[in-house]
């Protein structure tokens, strides 16, 4: 694998995996001026800004200057201030420079950096070195003369080669880092101009990316893209070269996440005919034959009909319980061997009752190797480190948890991820769901002044609704008992008595006429209705002395 770095339009520097310079310029560095000019006289304080790039190399003497325009230069007295992007100085004076016009600058200067030509800093080719310089001229007067932001990058990956060539079949692990992501930029792994987010990972200014078991499909360029205000500034390429067979090649050591989602894709392939071929699992103390060319599987389980070439084994889904060492055979002759660590995450806890949840991630194993498990939290739309831990075989567990006191809106999305000296290997997605019926323990004072306030309201509209419905029956009321007996349309019933009747009753009690007839009458009372039965009537007879009736109202 090499390296190049590049700029459109600028100089071209290519460095190969070691980090040795084979390109015909002599420096190992890439610089961009972006020389931003503003209307007025001459060069001032706030009208040069200059930013420079450059590849953090390790045991070299490369050098990266800052140059100075002459025109910008006035007064007896400048320095030169430095403040590191890894926070380890601020406003830091690196360089003292006093000048006559009778000789030439006089410098004093503080390690690791050195005098240039005229005013410009030289400075070696280190990470640690990145930062703002900022040329000040302190006489006559104080002032600005020149900024420079220096962006320092390491670029690594995993050392499964075999001379120029990745091991057909390993995963490639690569990582990009820089000293500084100022507000605008991103860091980005792409492929031949798309972006392969699916397989990176960006924290803590480092862009990762896993190639999970290459083969001559993804020979070719991958770039770490350096962006500002979507400007592309500055770019490493990185040129994969893949062998065509695995004979003889060492264990691969791959890491693959256990779900119901998850697979992987082990190779063995040959140059040569070969009649036979199986993959055999080994887990202590057994070995099991998982398919071959004679009894192909098609469970979990699962290979192609064998062409004499080759013979790959598909794993899907891939659980827990399948680590261990696979081993591919044509013929009896090991053709590949390959090693799987398994990972997990879960989640327990949590509601009724708003308990604590806790998220954990497990590997199936930890051999001499030191795994670095972390647990990261999605915010806003990067990854925030929560915990991480370093497992060694004396680990006593191998599990990473995280225990939340409570679940909340911003915590649902997690991940885990597994590293190997510094190398990505694996991630697990884990996404947490809130309850459906929030408690009243688990809500904010905001929800519990709403629910108050809405309470409130509906009482008071309560209240007035029944006392208008009180008020209306009792007006209703008054209204049915002021009317006249004769417009009450409901009849009433009761009985009734003639004056004159009683008159002659009275005689009638005196003797007068003992054999009195007793005649009957039905009254009723009320608006006359057409048709009504019940309208008044009355039959008599004119010698009755006493009328019993029914008066109905």
């Amino acid at each position: 694998m090499s390296w190049l770095l590049s700029r459109y339009g600028n100089r071209t520097v290519t460095y190969s995996n070691m980090g040795q310079y084979s390109g015909s310029m002599g420096v190992t560095l890439l610089w961009v001026l972006l020389w931003i000019s503003r209307s007025g006289q001459g060069l001032s304080a706030e009208q040069l800004s200059t930013k420079i790039f450059f590849l953090a190399e390790t045991n070299t003497n490369n050098r990266v200057t800052l140059q100075v325009p002459p025109a910008v230069l006035k007064g007896t007295a400048h320095q030169w201030m430095w403040t590191a992007h890894d926070g380890r100085h601020s406003n830091t004076s690196v360089a003292q420079i006093t000048s006559s016009m009778s000789r030439n600058p006089s410098w004093n200067t503080q390690a690791p950096f050195s005098q240039g030509t005229g005013y410009d800093l030289s400075m070696l080719t280190k990470y640690e070195n990145a930062g703002e310089f900022v040329l000040m001229q302190t006489k006559p007067a104080s002032a600005v003369l020149a900024r420079f932001e220096v962006f320092s990058f390491v670029v690594k990956a995993t050392s499964n080669y075999k001379g120029n060539e990745v091991y057909l079949g390993s995963d490639v692990s690569v990582r990009c880092e820089v000293s500084h992501i100022p507000d605008g930029a991103t860091l980005q792994w792409e492929r031949h101009g798309d972006s392969t987010s699916n397989t990176t990972l960006f924290y803590n200014k480092t862009a990762h990316m896993i190639i999970h078991t290459v083969d001559q499909n993804y020979q070719g360029r991958s770039n770490c893209n350096f962006r500002l205000n979507g400007e592309l500034l500055f770019r490493v390429h990185t040129t994969l070269s893949v062998q065509t067979g695995t004979f003889n090649n060492p264990l691969i050591h791959l890491f693959r996440e256990s779900s119901n989602s998850s697979e992987v894709k082990l190779i063995c392939r040959s140059r040569s005919s070969y009649s036979r071929a199986k993959w055999i699992m080994s887990r202590s103390p057994t070995s099991v034959t998982l398919t071959s060319s004679d009894k192909v599987r098609s469970d979990r389980f699962s290979s192609p009909s064998f062409n004499g070439y080759d013979f790959p084994l598909h794993v899907s889904p891939v659980t827990f319980e399948d680590s261990g060492v696979f081993t591919c055979l044509f013929e009896d002759q090991r053709f590949s061997s390959v090693k799987i660590t398994t990972i997990r995450v879960s989640e327990s806890g949590g509601p009724p009752g708003g308990q604590p949840v806790v998220v954990r991630c497990e590997v199936s194993e930890v051999s001499t190797d030191p795994v670095t498990l972390a647990w990261m939290r999605m915010e806003g739309s990067r990854w925030l480190l929560v915990k991480q831990d370093i497992l060694t075989e004396s680990h006593p567990t191998r599990t990473l948890s995280v225990t939340l006191p409570s679940l909340r809106s911003d915590q649902l999305h997690w991940q885990c991820a597994v590293f190997t000296e510094g190398m990505l290997r694996a991630t697990a997605s884990l996404t947490l769901t809130l309850p459906t019926q929030t408690t009243m323990s688990s809500m904010t004072d905001d929800h519990l002044w709403t629910v108050a306030i809405v309470a409130c309201i509906a009482m008071v509209v309560a209240g007035v609704l029944v006392g208008a419905l009180v008020f209306y029956l009792k007006r209703k009321k008054t209204a049915v008992t002021n009317l006249p007996l004769t417009q009450k349309n409901d009849p009433v019933y009761d009985n009734a008595t003639d004056p004159r009747r009683d008159q002659e009753s009275q005689k009638g009690q005196t003797g007068e006429d003992e054999n009195e007839e007793v005649h009957y009458s039905e009254f009723a009372l009320g608006e006359p209705r057409l048709g009504d039965t019940n309208r008044v009537t009355a039959r008599s007879n004119q010698e009755s002395a006493v009328i019993y009736s029914t008066l109905n109202i």
